[in-house]
C-alpha cells in the first residue's frame, strides 16, 4: 500500500509542475500581435530605407528603379530585373553593407537581350 501511495502522490506533484510550467510559458495573443507587429514594422523601415539608399546612390540609383527591395527581420529580399551581372552583384553588395541588413536574399534577373 505504501509505495502504491507514494507512486500516485509522486505522479499527482508532477503533473501539477507540469501544468505550472506550461502555463509560465504562455504569452497572451496581445503580447505576440504586438511583437509580431513591430517587427513587421521594423522589417518595413529597413526595406524603405535600403530603397532610399539604392535611389540616392550616383552609381547605382537607375539602374535600381526595378528592383523591388522586400524585408523580414533583417533579410533584406531584392527581386526584379537588372541589365547586366555586375550590376546585379554591385546592388547586393550595397545592400549588404546598409545598417541592419543581416543577409540579402538576391533574386535578380538579367535583362533579356
Amino acid at each position: 500500500m505504501s509505495r502504491t501511495y507514494t507512486f500516485v502522490l509522486a505522479s499527482v506533484l508532477v503533473a501539477s509542475v507540469a501544468g505550472a510550467s506550461a502555463h509560465e510559458f504562455t504569452r497572451p495573443a496581445s503580447v505576440v500581435s504586438a511583437y509580431a507587429g513591430t517587427v513587421a514594422a521594423q522589417s518595413d523601415d529597413l526595406a524603405a530605407r535600403v530603397k532610399a539608399a539604392l535611389k540616392a546612390d550616383a552609381d547605382l540609383g537607375s539602374a535600381s528603379e526595378a528592383v523591388t527591395v522586400t524585408a523580414a527581420g533583417g533579410v533584406v529580399t531584392l527581386e526584379g530585373t537588372v541589365p547586366t551581372v555586375q550590376i546585379r552583384a554591385r546592388i547586393a553588395e550595397f545592400v549588404m553593407k546598409q545598417e541592419g541588413v543581416t543577409k540579402v536574399a538576391n533574386k535578380m534577373k538579367l535583362a533579356k537581350k
